[in-house]
């Protein structure tokens, strides 16, 4: 009855606190928000800057100084009695005050324009009024049948109101006030309902030679032994003689124990248990604490291990005795050097989860590539063994890389071009290979005489402003750009490649000043365009040594400009995949082509339409220009 009085006071005052901190909480809410509210309308004092740094001074002093200092009316109540260490930069008024009711735990009360500073006092919270459930009990007493039904309801409320109804008593055996039962009786007699009642939850029943009914739990079968027939036993002894819900069986000698117990003591649990299985322990500390379980064919170690594991507690076995106590007692503490074999210790704790490292002195000693272990000896096991299962060799990737660009085009042009003109340009070109030659009007004159000569026609001559141009020209071009980049990387990490060049331009800039005498000034400043290669690829490898890629991969290049004094243009080709494939297997990616075709000509009308005469008559252009690129990427593990 103690303990269970002691327990729900714990809870209540758990339960109060709770509520309490989420009324200052809500409070602060609001008296933020009337600062805010102040400071926007009436108070500006309460918006200017607090520089400040003060110690083991009281806090009516440091309130007076700030109200004098900026304008604002504060009251302070006189039994305010905390000493402020604390140093303030360039911290608006209303920030301070917030600051300080919520570490102070203070009130404001504000009055128009006046702030009255006193100690938070929570409100009282309205108690909730225990409505007790009704349960379904129908008795005739005309036949003294009754019909019951059940689900998950209360023993003790049950025992209440089948007395209250029938006029019978009915008594719980000690430890059954929590228990909770389920069932459906119809027009039975009141024995046979409460016998019915008790089966089917694992209960007994029986009449006492007074006419009382008796509800109890039925003793284990077997050899199993219960602490509410140990006389004399630990478990009575921590009671004061009382009795406890608990129970067990040995198995196979002094091995294994199966136990059935709720909110039994730690204590009472090992003291029982080591008793009749011949276990000697030393309790080097008080333990405290309940536990609650049923295990099922374990050995004593394994359920010290169950029954401190989630405690301040722990154990140590020396020359067949049990050693029990705090983690951190001496004899019971333990200091391991972890050293890590195949990664590094850099980033190590984050991987720890926190449950393990609860209650643990965890130091990450570099120089050594180890983490030092202080703590409960069970805790820092589990903690090695978690260390050792992802100190695996992480794999090195391998990643070659080949990019093939490869371009080829050609370009023709033919035809003859007459012009005139004030200055006309001397005889001179290139004849062999392809002609691209220009004629002046004596050059062409002198060709003229010569047919004349010949009698058969006679042509003429030109005037001195007239000059003609013969093309007849085929140029191919071919380019095969060929880049093999290897990159390293471990694996889930980033590898990036970048290759480039930069070309700068100038870029100039007009100002005009005005005013009676305009002046105009003229800057320049140099602008940078890059054209790069650029590759990044984090690999992933998996159990079976597949590896999945994740590709981002851009190429420019530069271009000529489209206006004259223009920085130069930019062409990019870009990629990103992500693929699968085995380790050692070459994949391709890319085959973009990029094929550009363009005809031109110009000429008489008519004339340059019709063959043979077309080409005295036209002049003409073709052009091809055929880009493709081609990535190839093979991964390779290693270890």
């Amino acid at each position: 009855m103690k303990k269970t009085l002691c327990l729900f006071w714990v809870g209540l005052c758990i339960v109060t606190a709770g509520w309490s901190q989420q009324n200052f909480d809500s409070r602060l809410e609001v008296i933020k928000h009337q600062l805010n509210i102040l400071s926007d309308s009436t108070v500006e004092g309460l918006n200017g800057s607090v520089n400040f740094t003060v110690s083991n001074v009281d806090i009516q002093q440091f309130l007076r100084s700030i109200a004098e200092t900026h304008n604002i009316n504060i009251s302070v109540d006189p039994g305010l009695k905390i000493s402020i260490t604390n140093n303030f930069t360039n911290a608006t008024v209303k920030d301070v005050l917030y600051f300080l009711c919520r570490q102070y735990k203070l009130d404001i009360t504000f009055v128009n324009t006046i702030l009255s500073f006193s100690a938070y006092e929570a409100p009282e919270k309205a108690p909730v009024r225990y409505q007790q459930k009704k349960l379904n009990i129908v008795y005739n007493p005309a036949n003294s049948r009754v019909t019951i039904e059940l689900a998950q309801d209360s023993l003790a409320l049950f025992a209440r109101q089948f007395t209250e109804v029938t006029n019978r008593n009915v008594i719980l055996a000690p430890g059954l006030s929590n228990e909770t039962i389920s069932g459906y009786v119809k027009n039975v007699t009141i024995e046979q309902a409460l016998e019915q009642i008790s089966f089917s939850n694992g209960l007994s029943f029986s009449k006492t030679k007074d006419g009382f009914f008796v509800i109890a739990r039925k003793e284990p079968a077997g050899n199993a032994k219960s602490s509410r027939n140990a006389s004399g036993s630990l478990v009575n002894s921590l009671q004061g003689e009382g009795q406890l819900d608990f129970s067990y069986k040995v198995i196979n000698g002094d091995t294994l124990v199966s136990i059935d117990m709720v909110n039994v003591p730690i204590l009472a649990v090992i003291g029982e248990v080591s008793q009749e299985i011949n276990k000697d322990f030393f309790i080097s500390a008080p333990l405290s604490g309940s536990i609650t379980g049923k295990m099922k064919d374990i050995s004593f170690d394994n359920l010290l291990d169950l029954l401190l594991r989630t405690t301040e507690y722990t154990y140590k076995k020396e020359k067949g005795v049990y050693i029990i106590g705090s983690r951190m007692q001496e004899g019971l503490r333990k200091t391991e050097v972890v050293k890590l074999q195949f990664r590094t210790v850099d980033a190590i704790e984050t991987f720890i989860p926190q449950e393990l490292t609860k209650g643990i002195q965890l130091t990450v000693f570099r120089d050594l590539n180890s983490i030092i272990l202080s703590g409960g000896a069970p805790q820092i096991d589990e903690i090695i063994a978690f260390i050792r299962a992802i100190d695996e060799p992480v794999p090195n990737i391998l990643i070659e890389v080949i990019v093939v660009d490869v371009r080829e085009g050609f370009n023709i042009e033919t035809g003859i071009r007459a012009f005139l003109s004030d200055s006309v340009p001397n005889t001179s070109g290139q004849v062999f290979p392809g002609l691209d030659v220009t004629l002046s009007s004596k050059s062409i004159n002198n060709a003229l005489d010569e047919l004349n000569k010949t009698g058969i026609v006679n042509l003429g001559k030109v005037t001195p402003k007239f000059y003609t141009t013969l093309k007849a020209l085929e140029a191919n071009n071919n380019l095969d750009v060929k880049s093999t980049p290897k990159l390293s990387t471990l694996n889930g990490h980033e590898a990036n490649l970048k290759i480039g060049q930069s070309v700068y331009f100038i870029q100039q800039t007009q100002n005009i000043n005005p005013g009676v005498n305009p002046i105009t000034t003229i800057s320049q400043q140099f602008r940078q365009v890059e054209a790069n290669l650029s590759i990044n690829i984090n690999p992933i490898v998996s159990g079976n040594e597949h590896i999945t890629l994740n590709i981002e991969a851009e190429f420019s290049d530069f271009i000529a400009p489209e206006f004259e004094n223009a920085p130069p243009g930019n062409a990019t080709r870009k990629f990103i995949s992500k693929i699968r494939v085995k380790n050692e297997e070459m994949i391709v990616l890319g085959g973009l082509e990029e094929t550009r075709k363009s005809e031109s000509s110009s000429g008489f009308p008519v004339l340059s339409r019709i063959p043979i005469l077309k080409w005295l008559f036209s002049s003409r252009s073709k052009e091809k220009d055929d880009k493709q690129l081609v990535i190839f990427i093979k991964p390779t593990v290693v270890y």
